[in-house]
């Protein structure tokens, strides 16, 4: 799959969003959970049509999940389009339709989102210990790591809803 329309992507986006926040809630492992939205980005820098597209579809999800998250609005859309700006640097030598590519894809996204998104916490409202963030990271990664190729793989037996 090679080509999507930003603003379908971006409906999936919503569905992904209250995916997230209703049955996804209850999916909690030690408080971390699946990132889908973050699934759906990945999905978005691997298979854009032009780098513009990509960075541009990931900093939109991203600003969904701001919609819905109580911290600063922008926070996912920067952290979202700097993870999709690092897959669209290296997806050219990837093979994308590779269910381990997108595994690694969406573990590493993951971990990146995670992180940085904590230790912007930690300076901006106190300290979170390292054994959290680690622990909270990697369930989270392993989670996010999971989805993402079941969801790529239901976008390209549906490639009429993205494209």
């Amino acid at each position: 799959m090679s080509r999507y329309s930003t603003a379908k992507l971006m409906a999936w986006g919503i569905v992904a969003l209250a995916a997230e926040v209703t049955l996804l809630e209850t999916f909690a492992v030690k408080g971390a959970r699946p990132e889908l939205l973050l699934s759906v980005a990945c999905f978005a820098a691997l298979f854009a049509r032009d780098s513009q597209q990509g960075l541009l579809a990931c900093w939109g999800i991203g600003l969904l999940k701001d919609a819905a998250s109580s911290g600063p609005l922008g926070l996912h859309a920067l952290l979202f389009a700097v993870a999709g700006w690092a897959v669209l640097q290296v997806r050219q030598v990837l093979f994308r339709e590779s269910p381990v590519t997108q595994l690694a894809v969406g573990f590493l996204a993951a971990c990146w989102v995670n992180v940085a998104g904590a230790i912007f916490v930690s300076v901006t409202a106190g300290g979170i210990p390292v054994g959290v963030i680690v622990g909270k990271t990697l369930i989270s990664a392993l989670l996010t790591a999971a989805f993402t190729p079941a969801l790529l793989l239901f976008f390209s037996r549906v490639r009429w809803s993205v494209r």
